[in-house]
């Protein structure tokens, strides 16, 4: 089956680690969206929670009569005390500096203080990817995400070693096309068909 992994348009708030601080998309990051939808068909429109993605998703989705499904497994990672902040005034304290750079350096054992674990992380993509494969959802499917569960995503579907995904920009508006599928053994298995920057 064919799966687009769709970035959600800029808030404006590029360089903050916005994990669960919500902001609306600007009109630059609407503009951002329409652009990678327009000319398009997706019988399956899925969506995070989150108002950056969900607004955007049910404003597609209403117009070509469907009903986006609300999925909480494809939310951004929970930053914790560093959500909603500016990276770059985080990284000017020498204590978060480092702690940032292990977080970036291995996710998986320095995770964000009070913030989501990686294990937990990794653990909500990968239901999110088994319910679009288990029933097959129509294809091709439209999911409306974040940075952070694109790269998850690609990590589990494709096998790619999550600390190169960093090397991968993701920016907003970023549509990422994936041949997905699901071996007999219940491993995921994929390719990357097509990346489309704004």
């Amino acid at each position: 089956m064919l799966i687009d992994l769709l970035r959600h348009g800029t808030t404006g708030r590029d360089g903050y680690l916005d994990g669960r601080t919500d902001h609306p998309l600007s009109a630059e990051g609407r503009a951002q969206f329409e652009s990678q939808t327009a000319d398009r068909n997706w019988p399956t429109i899925v969506t995070s929670p989150l108002r950056r993605a969900r607004e955007a998703a049910q404003r597609l989705a209403g117009s070509r009569n469907l009903a986006p499904r609300i999925d909480e497994d494809w939310a951004e990672l929970d930053f914790g005390l560093w959500d909603g902040r500016r990276k770059s005034e985080l990284e000017e304290e020498p204590a978060i500096q480092a702690a940032l750079a292990a977080f970036y350096r291995d996710p998986s054992t320095n995770p964000p203080p009070d913030g989501e674990s990686w294990a937990s992380f990794e653990m909500r993509i990968g239901r999110a990817l088994t319910r679009l494969a288990h029933p097959a959802s129509p294809g091709p499917v439209l999911v409306v995400s974040h940075a952070g569960p694109m790269r998850v995503a690609l990590h589990q579907v494709c096998g790619l070693p999550l600390d190169g995904l960093w090397a991968l920009r993701i920016g907003c508006g970023t549509r990422i096309r994936l041949n997905f599928e699901v071996a007999a053994d219940a491993r995921a298995w994929g390719e990357i068909v097509e990346i489309t920057q704004p």
